[in-house]
């Protein structure tokens, strides 16, 4: 298929490059696992695995349920996921670009060869040999950088009372142990710390309170029955957000899809010939 853009992930990242890229007039088809664990679930397409369809900012994102479905959905200009973490789609699609948005912070198996043009986000990635341009993701100075050779940085690691050495920091509740989950609090409602959020009920019968950290607007959670590994991200709570904004892509995800959009355009009027914004 022409004009062709395959995005591996759906969370808060990947869904800010995939609605640029969509908006831009790109056939685009987001990658996910089956049950997605964006918290930030109101601006991430993720959730469509689970609702069958989601919208973020007026643009609706539609779950295929295999490959031919897919292709269906695409021709007719709909903005689609499939369940393919692993890309196997890949081969068969060979899209123009592929952008690996998972955020994982390793390579997940994503090659340079597996489309014309790759682009990957984020640590875990050597652009100049895994992929061709690597976006930086870390906030500061070099947000959205696009790097061309070598690896983007590395956040901190920063001291979490829950789970010991973590990446993240306190506005961020993570599971203590595992268990199913039971949201008390939805997204975009006021919480006071200490004040009970969710119940976590382990599998010998327990029933673990999980309670606020901070003062502030919860703008992500996962699905209420949800089950969590310890140490797995539950919940985001931030101090000045307003509540309208639990709905609208962040700041820090629409940099980094102009960044993608960007790196899209050098390298098409590098191509020597024009594969999307050709006019005849």
């Amino acid at each position: 298929m022409k004009h062709l853009v395959i995005v591996r992930g759906g969370g808060e990242l990947a869904s800010g490059v995939i609605h640029a890229l969509y908006r831009a007039g790109f056939h685009v088809l987001a990658l996910e696992q089956a049950s997605p664990t964006a918290t930030r679930r109101r601006v991430a397409f993720s959730d469509a695995m689970y609702r069958g369809e989601t919208t973020v900012e007026r643009v609706t994102c539609y779950r295929a349920e295999n490959l031919a479905e897919a292709r269906k959905r695409l021709k007719k200009g709909q903005l689609v996921m499939l369940e393919d973490p692993e890309a196997h789609c890949v081969r068969e699609l060979k899209p123009q670009i592929l952008v690996d948005a998972i955020v994982c912070h390793k390579n997940l198996g994503t090659q340079w060869n597996m489309a014309e043009y790759t682009i990957a986000l984020g640590p875990g990635f050597c652009a100049g040999r895994d992929v061709d341009v690597v976006v930086e993701t870390m906030r500061g100075h070099n947000l959205g950088r696009l790097i061309y050779e070598g690896f983007s940085a590395r956040e901190q690691d920063v001291w979490n009372a829950t789970v010991g050495i973590d990446r993240n920091i306190e506005h961020l509740i993570f599971a203590p142990e595992a268990g199913r989950l039971d949201m008390l609090r939805s997204i975009s409602l006021m919480v006071k710390r200490g004040e009970p959020i969710a119940h976590l009920h382990t599998p010998d019968g327990r029933t673990v309170e999980l309670k606020a950290t901070i003062n502030g607007v919860l703008r992500g959670a996962l699905h209420r029955g949800a089950l969590v590994v310890q140490g797995e991200k539950i919940a985001d709570i931030h101090p000045t957000m307003g509540q309208e904004e639990c709905f609208t892509i962040s700041d820090k995800a629409r940099c980094v899809a102009g960044s993608v959009l960007e790196a899209i355009l050098v390298w098409e009027n590098r191509a020597g010939k024009r594969r999307f914004f050709h006019r005849d």
